[in-house]
């Protein structure tokens, strides 16, 4: 498969505890650098992988919450061109639970996913594959 490029995010908002909202991050993505990045009152935690390698995590997370047609659903309606962008509950992944974030979601914010690639079809088919 092409070359795979992955970005994610997540405010810090003042009143959130920083270990907490990188263990949410690390808890789908396993051991992910993340930077600290100032914005506005907070700051964002953000990380960037490079290949599939990087999405295993979320990969078996996937299988393990039994989910993956549920997934495969939602990211084929989140690609845009060469993109897969998505939210995952922040508060859900600090339990190890994998919930797409949806508006009316947490008012912590969610954690954004960025996937770029040539073949975003693919990348969800490998994700979600069975």
């Amino acid at each position: 498969m092409n070359k795979v490029n992955v970005r994610i995010e997540a405010v810090v908002n003042p009143t959130e505890d920083k270990e907490k909202v990188a263990t949410s991050i690390k808890n789908v993505f396993g051991d992910v650098n993340l930077e600290a990045v100032p914005f506005q009152q907070g700051f964002i935690l953000r990380g960037i992988g490079i290949g599939l390698e990087f999405l295993s995590p979320l990969k078996k997370g996937l299988e393990r919450e039994r989910i993956r047609d549920a997934a495969k659903a939602y990211l084929l309606r989140r690609i845009e061109g060469h993109r897969i962008v998505f939210h995952l509950d922040k508060q859900a992944s600090y339990a190890r639970r994998i919930t797409f974030y949806i508006k009316c979601g947490s008012p912590l914010g969610p954690i954004t996913v960025i996937i770029e690639s040539r073949d975003p079809l693919k990348v969800v088919e490998w994700l979600t594959k069975k």
